[in-house]
């Protein structure tokens, strides 16, 4: 498994978890906002840990990049979603509805684009670094 990924996930979970508490009336005090948080995060963990391992299991004739982030970005928000429904569903508070899966399924969304066009950014510069050595390179055998 990738623990960057892992990472991310744990921090997309606190990202989710701070959205919540800012989506959420104010009637309870810090210690139970930041543990909210955390226990987002913890959430978080497992579901990039889930996403993760089903994403290892994908066949490697599927192997581009586009199509890994496609499928790796349907899998999280099927998770999330089904998660954050069953949360919802168990939970005694009157703040959680419908809306909350719906924000958390945008809040995967976003983070999983933007991790995307990163990682596309990353390419175009790792390609632009290629081709200056390659012509560098040119350059010294020719003198």
């Amino acid at each position: 498994m990738d623990a960057t990924a892992l990472v991310k996930s744990f921090a997309l979970g606190l990202v989710v978890g701070v959205a919540l508490q800012l989506s959420a009336p104010a009637g309870t005090d810090f210690s139970d906002r930041a543990l909210t948080v955390l226990a987002c995060g913890a959430v978080g963990l497992m579901i990039g840990a889930v996403t993760e391992w089903l994403t290892s299991l994908l066949p490697i004739r599927i192997a581009r990049t586009a199509v890994y982030f496609l499928i790796n970005n349907l899998i999280a928000i099927v998770i999330s979603a089904v998660v954050t429904a069953v949360l919802v569903a168990l939970s005694s508070a009157d703040v959680l509805d419908a809306g909350v899966v719906v924000l958390v399924v945008a809040i995967v969304c976003v983070a999983n684009l933007g991790d995307f066009l990163l990682y596309r950014r990353a390419q175009r510069r790792l390609h632009a670094i290629q081709v200056t050595l390659a012509v560098a390179t040119d350059d010294d055998q020719g003198h």
